[in-house]
This record gives C-alpha cells, sequence and structure tokens, in this order.
C-alpha cells in the first residue's frame, strides 16, 4: 500500500489496538481536524484502509508505528506522545484504552486486564491481552466468566466515579503481574 508522508504521520499517531478503533480515530480527525490537508488525508487514509482485513489493516498500522520516523521539527503533542509509545515498547492492549471514556462513567468501578483463554470469546482471540473498564455487575459477570475458564485475570485496579485509578494490592494477591 502506497501511503504519502501526511498518512503515514496520521497512522504513527493513531492509539486504535484494532481496526474499528483505528477507522473511528480517523474518521474524528476527518471531521474536526482544523487544517484541510490533514482532513484530506484522513479520507484518503479511511478510503486505503476500508478494503483491508482486520488482520491486514493493523499489520500496516503496526509497520508504521515500529518503523516510522518523524521529522525533527514541528512535531505536535500527539506525535511526541506516539513517538514515546514507540520507544518505550509498551504491549498495546486491544479493549478500552487507558483513558477511554468509560473509565469516567460514574458507574465504573473497576478495570481489568486479562487474557483471552477460550476461543469462543467475544473479547477477543484466544492469547489476546484486553483491558476493560467494568461497573459492579459486568465486574461480577466478569468474575464468572474467569471460573468457567473463559478469560484469565492478570490485574484489577479500582476505578473511583471521578476516573481515578486505585490499586487494591490486598485484593490482587494472587493475580500475576
Amino acid at each position: 500500500m502506497e501511503l504519502n508522508e501526511m498518512e503515514k504521520r496520521m497512522l504513527y499517531q493513531t492509539e486504535g489496538s484494532e481496526r474499528y478503533a483505528l477507522m473511528h480515530e480517523l474518521l474524528m480527525a476527518s471531521r474536526y481536524a482544523k487544517d484541510p490537508d490533514r482532513r484530506r488525508a484522513a479520507e484518503s487514509l479511511m478510503e486505503k484502509m476500508r478494503p483491508l482485513t482486520d488482520g491486514k489493516c493493523m499489520e500496516v498500522v503496526h509497520d508504521i508505528r515500529r518503523n516510522y520516523r518523524l521529522p525533527k521539527e514541528g512535531r505536535t503533542m500527539g506525535e511526541l506522545l506516539a513517538e514515546a509509545r514507540q520507544r518505550s515498547g509498551a504491549e498495546q492492549l486491544k479493549g478500552h484504552d487507558i483513558m477511554a471514556l468509560e473509565r469516567f462513567d460514574p458507574e465504573v468501578r473497576h478495570m481489568v486486564v486479562f487474557e483471552v483463554l477460550s476461543e469462543e470469546s467475544f473479547d477477543g482471540e484466544k492469547g489476546d491481552r484486553v483491558r476493560l473498564f467494568l461497573t459492579d455487575a459486568g465486574y461480577e459477570k466478569f468474575q464468572c466468566r474467569q471460573k468457567n475458564g473463559e478469560i484469565k485475570m492478570q490485574e484489577h485496579t479500582k476505578v473511583t466515579p471521578d476516573g481515578h485509578l486505585y490499586h487494591d494490592q490486598s485484593r490482587d494477591r494472587g493475580y500475576a503481574r
């Protein structure tokens, strides 16, 4: 796939770990970017990504995130964050982004990171690591799914009504880090 410099730069900054999240980011950029060149680049990228399968789309994105280098001058905050993410080598989880709107829902009380163990899971494919923000009712369902062997919790963090994360070590003993 042939991408111009602006398109590579946009893909480099995206945070989505799945095709639908990536396409949503591009859609928002095409609607709300103040720079008309940036809007056109987002629209062009969406046209190029639409016919691709989920796997091929994310393969292109991961290649850009690994190998693209920004020009030294004129970096935006988004580009600086993307560069730091690239340097850290941190694994990008599927599911909710760490700053997802779900986190700030006043009903949400739990953030969980887990591994998908079952082929039939709606959270992802076997072996995927996923982050979700859950209400108390959602967390109870989550615990049942863990008992049934569909998933394995790796981290649990409490979420305050204003979205702050509070790690309760006494409840998490025994979970892998």
